[in-house]
């Protein structure tokens, strides 16, 4: 799956929940919950969505809040 797919689920599924997380992602697009922990990397990295950490007792969980500019302008275009 590419990130502008991913993108776009992340998109639908924020405007629905005001947050999406990994879970969120992995059953919306099919994907393992690996693969859906690496695209929020990705996207936190290359600035596509705006990304906060919760540290848990036993590691972190992502949330993604919701697409920057670049992110938009990515599914947009």
């Amino acid at each position: 799956m590419e990130m502008k797919e991913i993108l776009k689920i992340v998109d639908e599924i924020y405007h629905k929940k005001n947050e999406v997380d990994a879970t969120d992602i992995y059953k919306a697009a099919g994907i393992t919950a690996a693969e859906a922990n690496a695209f929020i990397a990705q996207m936190e990295e290359e600035d596509l969505a705006e990304i906060i950490e919760i540290d848990m007792c036993c590691g972190a969980d992502y949330v993604v809040k919701g697409l920057t500019e670049k992110g938009r302008a990515m599914i947009e275009g």
